[in-house]
């Protein structure tokens, strides 16, 4: 859901980054996302991004509603197993259930546009990912100038992302229930003006297809409100991408971002 209003009498103590980049993933304290691969037998029909717990029911549902199985007893077992960054669930199913389901095996439609959900393979969730430009990340007074801007632009129930300048004013704004479709607006703004925003500022956490839809576009900083998922800084830290946690204004994290970042966020 997104956040509650911010207040911006903690902004004036801030004066630099708590720099967190080498902060081992284990020890971050933020919600915990990995990439699930539901199968039925050896066919992998979709890539979900989720949290790692009672994935049975999870596969379960999701194959009902998307109209793989009709009923529970069509699942005659289900097995666990590790992949490269995620988890595969498999769904052992007659070959009757299987060549029906056959026809669903798409990239379903989401509603928060997440750019994950309804991918197949894990492979393609990591599809288009590179090490970007290695640039230093705002400097802490142009960000907290976004976030009181951010603030400024909140509407009640719904997302807002912002295109910063290095200066930290704003280039473009977007305004979503979903947290993904807010990035996606700003991205489309820069592709529109055919320039990308230095940086991109979030009310919400971070979950790894938001470092997705960044490093695609080529912006080298993402900042949000609240904790990342130790995915999210994995998948950054591999990139490069400057990702920052603004705790709600009170302090600033960065979490990630090239070793030649300017001393100055240190």
């Amino acid at each position: 859901m997104p956040p509650e209003p911010m207040t911006s009498h903690a902004f004036s103590a801030i004066v630099r980054y708590d720099d967190q980049c080498g902060r081992p993933l284990r020890a971050l304290e933020g919600p915990q996302e990995q990439p699930i691969t539901l199968t039925l037998n050896d066919t992998a029909m979709v890539t979900l991004l989720a949290t790692p717990e009672a994935l049975e029911p999870l596969a379960l549902g999701h194959a009902f509603t998307a109209g793989w199985i009709a009923r529970a007893a069509e699942v005659e077992a289900v097995h666990l197993s590790r992949l490269r960054h995620g988890l595969a669930v498999r769904l052992s199913v007659s070959p009757r259930v299987e060549e029906r389901a056959a026809g669903l095996r798409r990239a379903d439609a989401s509603v928060s546009s997440c750019g994950a959900c309804g991918v197949a393979e894990e492979a393609q969730l990591m599809q288009g990912l590179t090490r970007l430009p290695s640039r230093a990340p705002l400097a802490p007074e142009a960000l907290l100038k976004g976030i009181e801007r951010l603030q400024r632009h909140a509407r009640p129930g719904l997302h807002t992302a912002l295109g910063l300048a290095e200066n930290g004013e704003v280039l473009a704004r977007g305004v979503d229930i979903g947290r993904h479709n807010a990035l996606d607006r700003i991205i489309g703004d820069g592709l529109t003006r055919q320039a990308m925003p230095a940086a991109v500022l979030l009310s919400s956490r971070c979950s790894m297809e938001l470092v997705q839809k960044t490093v695609r576009a080529g912006i080298t900083t993402l900042a949000t409100l609240s904790l990342p998922s130790s995915l999210a800084v994995e998948i950054a830290r591999a990139c490069d991408l400057n990702l920052i946690c603004c705790h709600r204004g009170r302090r600033l994290e960065r979490l990630s971002g090239p070793a030649s970042a300017d001393d100055t966020v240190t």
